[in-house]
C-alpha cells in the first residue's frame, strides 16, 4: 500500500493523468480551447448569418413596394448586397467548412455555405445590375415605349444571363439535395434553388430575345400582332371562344389598333377545315376545330391554334402579321389594375373590377336578341373594350413596373399565350407555358396532367360555372407501372328561377333546353401514360372520343347539367413502368373563376 508523502499527497502513480503530464494537459487544455472557439465561431456566424438573411429578406420585400422610386431602390440595392456578403462571409470561412463533415448537421451547413455563395454572386452580379436600370426610362411616355430604352435593358440582360446560368450550374454539380437537410431547412432550401433555376432560365431565354426585342417594338418599321380576345363565357381548352380578332400594330413603341376580325367580315361555318389538322387532334376535338374560328382554341397546342388564326385573317383580310397573341378579359382587369378605369368612346367605364361582368355577361342584357344586328353589336361593344385598353397600356401612369407584374400573372395563368414567326422568338418561348398548358415534353421535371373545359352548348353559360381538381397518384409508392388519377368536380351555378330571364345569345336553346349546360370535358394524362377507366358521379363511364394526343394518353367526357347541379369525373390513366416522374401537376382551363388544384401523391416528399 503506497503510504502519502511528506505533503500529505499521494504518490505520482495515484495522481491524474493530466497533473503527472503537463505535456498532455496543455494538449487538453488546448482541445478544449478549439473547440470553445470553435463553438464561439459557429454560434456568431450563425448568428451574423441568420441576422443578414433576415435583413436581405426585409429588404427584398420593401424593394418589391419602391420599384418605381429608383433613389429608394438603389438603396435597397446596397444594403441587400451588403447583407449577402455578410452572410457569404459569416458561412465560408474554415471553421464552418470543417463542421461540414459532422453528421447529421454537416449536410445542412454546406448546403448553407453554398447558398449563401449563390445569393452573394446572384446579387451582387445579377439583380443589382438589373435594378440599377431605371425601368422608367423604358415609359410609356407620352402614349409611346422608348425602345432605345429597352434597348440597353436587353444588353444588360446579355451580361448578367451567363452569370446566372453559371451559378445554377454550380449548384446542381455540388449536388444539393433539400429532401436529405433537417425538415426546417427542405422548404426554404427548396424555395431558393427553384428561384434560382427559374430565374436562370427566364434570364437565358431573354438573353436571346434581347437583340430582337426593339424589333418587336417597330423600331426599325411597324410590328403587326394578330390578338385573340378569348370570351371565357363559352369556355375552350385554352380559354374561351375567340370571337374577336384584333390586329396590333407597333411602330416605334406606339400600340394601336389597326384592323378587326369577327364572325361577320371572317369566313367561318366552312365545309371544311381551313389548312389540314393535326390527326390526333380531329379524333379528338372532330374537324370543327378547322371549320369555325371560334373553335380553333380546343387544342392545347397554341402553335396550331395560331396556325388556324394566320389563316382565317389572311383569307378575307389580308396579312396575318408576324405573330399571335392569345389573352381574354380576364388579362385586360389584370391591365386595367396599372392602367386605371378607361372610358368607352359610347360612354362606359370598364375598370378593374367590373369589365369581367361586363364583356361576359352584361353585354348580353344590353343587347338580348338574337339577330345578326344584336350580334353585330355585342362582338363591337366586345372588341372595341378590348382595343381601348390596348391602347391605354402606353398610357399606364406607373409605366412598366406596374404593368409587369399584371402581366406575369396572367402569364402564370395561362392566360397570356404567344407563337412566333421569327426564329429568335420561337426559340426563346420554346418549352414555355407561351406554347400552351401541356408544353413539357417528358415527366422528368414535372408529371403534368390535363382537366380541360369545352363548351358544348352553343351559348354563354359558362359565366355561371366553376371546378375543381384533384390530381392523385402512387407514383412514390408503387412497385410497377404507377397509376394517375384525375378528379374534377364540375359545378353549374345557374338558378333555375333565372333561366327564364336569359337573353338568347346567353342560352339559344337549340340544340338543348333553354338553361341546360352540356359540357366536353377533356382529360389528358402525363406523357407516355395509357387510358385506363372513367366515371361520371361513381357510375362507369366509356369516353366520346379518345386518342393519344402530345404524346399523352387523352379521353372526351360529355355531361350534361342542369341549373344549379354538379358532376364529379374521374379519369385513371397507368404510367410507365421505370419511368422518370417529377412533381404532380396539373394543367387545366383558366375559367373566369380560379381552378382549385389539390395533389395528393403520397411519399412525394417534393410536393
Amino acid at each position: 500500500m503506497q503510504q502519502p508523502d511528506e505533503n500529505g499527497a499521494g504518490s505520482s502513480a495515484t495522481r491524474p493523468w493530466w497533473r503527472r503530464r503537463p505535456r498532455a494537459k496543455a494538449v487538453a487544455w488546448t482541445i478544449v480551447g478549439v473547440l470553445a472557439f470553435c463553438i464561439v465561431v459557429m454560434g456568431v456566424s450563425a448568428v451574423v448569418a441568420k441576422l443578414s438573411v433576415d435583413s436581405l429578406m426585409a429588404e427584398s420585400r420593401q424593394l418589391a413596394k419602391d420599384l418605381g422610386d429608383a433613389e429608394a431602390t438603389a438603396d435597397h440595392v446596397d444594403s441587400m448586397i451588403g447583407s449577402a456578403r455578410a452572410a457569404h462571409i459569416a458561412t465560408s470561412h474554415p471553421v464552418w467548412r470543417a463542421t461540414e463533415i459532422l453528421p447529421i448537421v454537416g449536410d445542412d451547413l454546406r448546403a448553407v455555405r453554398l447558398l449563401a455563395g449563390a445569393a452573394d454572386e446572384l446579387i451582387a452580379d445579377v439583380a443589382a445590375p438589373l435594378l440599377e436600370f431605371d425601368l422608367a426610362s423604358v415609359g410609356p411616355t407620352d402614349g409611346a415605349l422608348n425602345v432605345d430604352a429597352v434597348a440597353e435593358l436587353g444588353t444588360i440582360i446579355e451580361d448578367v444571363a451567363p452569370v446566372a446560368e453559371g451559378v445554377q450550374v454550380r449548384l446542381i454539380a455540388e449536388g444539393v439535395d433539400a429532401s436529405t437537410l433537417l425538415e426546417p431547412l427542405q422548404d426554404p432550401v427548396t424555395t431558393v434553388t427553384e428561384g434560382i433555376d427559374g430565374a436562370a432560365q427566364v434570364l437565358r431565354r431573354l438573353a436571346i430575345l434581347s437583340p430582337q426585342l426593339p424589333t418587336m417594338l417597330g423600331a426599325d418599321e411597324p410590328r403587326d400582332y394578330l390578338v385573340l380576345v378569348q370570351n371565357t363565357a363559352e369556355m375552350r381548352t385554352l380559354g374561351g371562344n375567340p370571337g374577336n380578332f384584333l390586329m396590333l400594330t407597333i411602330d416605334d413603341g406606339r400600340m394601336a389598333i389597326t384592323n378587326q376580325g369577327n364572325r361577320f367580315n371572317m369566313n367561318t361555318r366552312r365545309d371544311a377545315p381551313i389548312v389540314p389538322l393535326d390527326p390526333w387532334t380531329e379524333e379528338l376535338y372532330g374537324d370543327k376545330v378547322g371549320k369555325f374560328f371560334q373553335d380553333i382554341t380546343m387544342t392545347p397546342d397554341f402553335a396550331q391554334t395560331a396556325h388556324l388564326a394566320r389563316a382565317f385573317w389572311s383569307e378575307t383580310l389580308g396579312d396575318p402579321g408576324d405573330a399571335v397573341l392569345a389573352i381574354d378579359p380576364t388579362v385586360l382587369s389584370y391591365l386595367l389594375k396599372a392602367t386605371g378605369p378607361v372610358e368607352l368612346p359610347t360612354g362606359e367605364t370598364l375598370n378593374a373590377g367590373n369589365v369581367v361582368e361586363q364583356l361576359l355577361s352584361r353585354v348580353y342584357w344590353r343587347f338580348p336578341g338574337g339577330t345578326n344586328e344584336d350580334g353585330r353589336k355585342q362582338d363591337e361593344f366586345f372588341g372595341l373594350a378590348a382595343a381601348t385598353i390596348f391602347t391605354e397600356v402606353t398610357s399606364a401612369e406607373g409605366g412598366l413596373t406596374a404593368l409587369l407584374p399584371q402581366l406575369a400573372k396572367g402569364f402564370e395563368e395561362g392566360r397570356i399565350l404567344y407563337a412566333a414567326t421569327d426564329a429568335r422568338e420561337v426559340k426563346a418561348i420554346d418549352g414555355t407555358l407561351f406554347q400552351g398548358p401541356l408544353y413539357d415534353a417528358s415527366n422528368a421535371q414535372k408529371t403534368t396532367m390535363g382537366v380541360f373545359v369545352n363548351d358544348n352548348t352553343e351559348g354563354k353559360l359558362d359565366y355561371y360555372t366553376e371546378m375543381s381538381v384533384v390530381a392523385s397518384s402512387d407514383v412514390c409508392q408503387a412497385d410497377e407501372a404507377p397509376t394517375f388519377i384525375a378528379t374534377a368536380t364540375y359545378d353549374y351555378n345557374l338558378q333555375p328561377e333565372e333561366v327564364a330571364d336569359l337573353p338568347q345569345y346567353v342560352s339559344t336553346a337549340r340544340y338543348f333546353p333553354k338553361g341546360v349546360k352540356s359540357t366536353n370535358l377533356v382529360f389528358y394524362g402525363p406523357v407516355g401514360s395509357t387510358y385506363v377507366s372513367a366515371t361520371v358521379d361513381g357510375e362507369e363511364y366509356i369516353p366520346v372520343a379518345g386518342t393519344n394526343d402530345q404524346g399523352r394518353a387523352a379521353v372526351k367526357i360529355l355531361i350534361e347539367n342542369q341549373p344549379a347541379t354538379s358532376h364529379e369525373i374521374e379519369v385513371t390513366f397507368r404510367g410507365v413502368e421505370g419511368e422518370q416522374y417529377g412533381p404532380l401537376d396539373v394543367a387545366h382551363t383558366p375559367m373566369i373563376k380560379d381552378v382549385p388544384v389539390e395533389i395528393d401523391a403520397p411519399g412525394c416528399a417534393a410536393q
